[in-house]
C-alpha cells in the first residue's frame, strides 16, 4: 500500500507547494484528505450493501454501478465547497479534488490490495497507484470543470456541475472495464496528468493576477472616492441615489457602510494574496474580526434586497465569497468562520 499511495502524496503536496498564492493552507488540505477517507468508507459499505443483496453482479455493477456511486460521493464534498464559497479559481478546485480522491484511495486500498495481492506484490502495487491517481485525477477534473462552469454560469450552480461530474463517471467507468493493462493505465495516468495539471496551473494563476489587478484598481478607486468626499458626484453616487425611492434613509446608510467595508475588506484579502505571491508573510490584523462581524451585522441589517441592488457596485459574486473567505482563514486573527 505504501509503494502505491506515496508517489499519489507526494504528488498532491507537491501540487499545494507550487501554489504561489497559497490559496489552501495545509490544514485545509489534509481536512480535505480526510473527508476523501470518510467518502471511501462510506462507498465501500455502499458497494458491499448493493452486490451482497443481489440483483447485480459484481463484475457488472464494478464496472458501470460504483464508478458513478464513487464519483458521486467524492463529488459532494467539493461541490460543497464551491457553494460555500471556499474555491475561487481552478488551482484550489484541483488541488482540493486530487486531496479527496487521495483520501478515498487511501481507504480503497487498504480495504482492496489485500484481496489481489496474490497476484504479486508488484501487480498490486501498480494496480494500487494506477487506482490512486485515477481517483485524484477524476475529482480534480471536477472540481475544474465544475468551477470553470460555476464563473461561466454563477446562478446556476447545479448545473454547472453535471459536465464535470459526467466526465468523472465516464474516466473511472473506462479504467474499471480494464481495457489496458493495470501497467500501462498506470504509466498513462502518471505521465498525462502532471501534464495537464501543471497548464491549469498555468492558466489558473495567470486569471488569478489578472483578477486581483483589475478588482483591486476598481475598489480603491471607489475607496478614495469615498474618503475624499467625491463619491455622491460620481456615477456610483448616482446609482445609489436612484434607490432612494426603493430604499429608506436608514437602509441608504447602511448600504453606503456596507459598501464602504466590503471594499475596505477586499482590497485587503487582494493584498493579502500579492504577499503570498511575493513570499512575504500576511501581518495579523487584531481589528479583523470586528471587521467581519460589523459586515454581517450590516449584510443583515440591508437584507438580500439591499445587498442585491448594491451588486453593479460590488460586483457580488460568488468569487467574492471566497475572498472574504480567505480573511477569514488567517492562521491568527482569531476568527472562526
Amino acid at each position: 500500500m505504501g509503494l502505491s499511495l506515496l508517489p499519489v502524496l507526494v504528488f498532491l503536496f507537491g501540487l499545494q507547494l507550487i501554489d504561489t498564492y497559497k490559496l489552501l493552507r495545509l490544514r485545509r488540505v489534509l481536512q480535505t484528505v480526510a473527508a476523501g477517507c470518510a467518502a471511501g468508507l462510506l462507498c465501500y459499505a455502499l458497494n458491499t450493501g448493493i452486490v451482497r443483496a443481489g440483483g447485480v453482479s459484481p463484475r457488472a455493477w464494478a464496472a458501470f454501478g460504483a464508478p458513478a456511486l464513487e464519483e458521486l460521493v467524492k463529488a459532494l464534498y467539493v461541490f460543497w465547497l464551491i457553494r460555500k464559497g471556499r474555491l475561487g479559481f481552478m488551482v484550489d478546485a484541483a488541488i482540493s479534488g486530487f486531496a479527496v480522491g487521495a483520501g478515498f484511495a487511501l481507504v480503497e486500498n487498504v480495504l482492496y490490495l489485500p484481496a489481489i495481492s496474490n497476484a504479486g506484490l508488484i501487480t498490486a502495487a501498480v494496480r494500487g497507484l494506477g487506482t490512486a491517481m485515477m481517483h485524484g485525477g477524476t475529482t480534480s477534473i471536477f472540481g475544474l470543470v465544475s468551477v470553470h462552469g460555476v464563473e461561466i454560469h454563477a446562478s446556476r450552480v447545479y448545473r454547472a456541475v453535471v459536465p464535470g461530474l459526467a466526465i468523472a463517471i465516464a474516466i473511472h467507468t473506462l479504467y474499471n472495464l480494464n481495457l489496458l493493462p493495470p501497467v500501462i493505465s498506470a504509466a498513462a495516468l502518471l505521465v498525462l496528468l502532471p501534464v495537464i495539471l501543471s497548464l491549469i496551473f498555468w492558466r489558473s494563476e495567470a486569471a488569478l493576477k489578472k483578477w486581483v489587478g483589475t478588482k483591486l484598481d476598481k475598489d480603491i478607486d471607489l475607496l478614495q472616492m469615498i474618503a475624499t468626499g467625491t463619491f455622491s458626484a460620481s456615477r456610483a453616487g448616482s446609482y445609489l441615489r436612484s434607490l432612494e425611492s426603493t430604499f429608506g434613509p436608514a437602509i441608504l446608510g447602511d448600504m453606503l457602510c456596507y459598501l464602504q467595508v466590503s471594499l475596505e475588506l477586499s482590497a485587503q484579502a487582494k493584498g493579502d494574496l500579492l504577499r503570498r505571491e511575493m513570499g512575504f508573510p500576511i501581518a495579523h490584523d487584531p481589528a479583523l474580526p470586528a471587521r467581519l462581524a460589523e459586515l454581517a451585522y450590516l449584510e443583515k441589517q440591508i437584507g438580500r434586497a439591499g445587498k442585491r441592488a448594491l451588486g453593479p457596485l460590488l460586483g457580488a459574486t460568488w468569487r467574492d465569497i471566497w475572498e472574504i473567505y480567505q480573511l477569514t482563514e488567517q492562521p491568527s486573527n482569531g476568527f472562526v468562520s
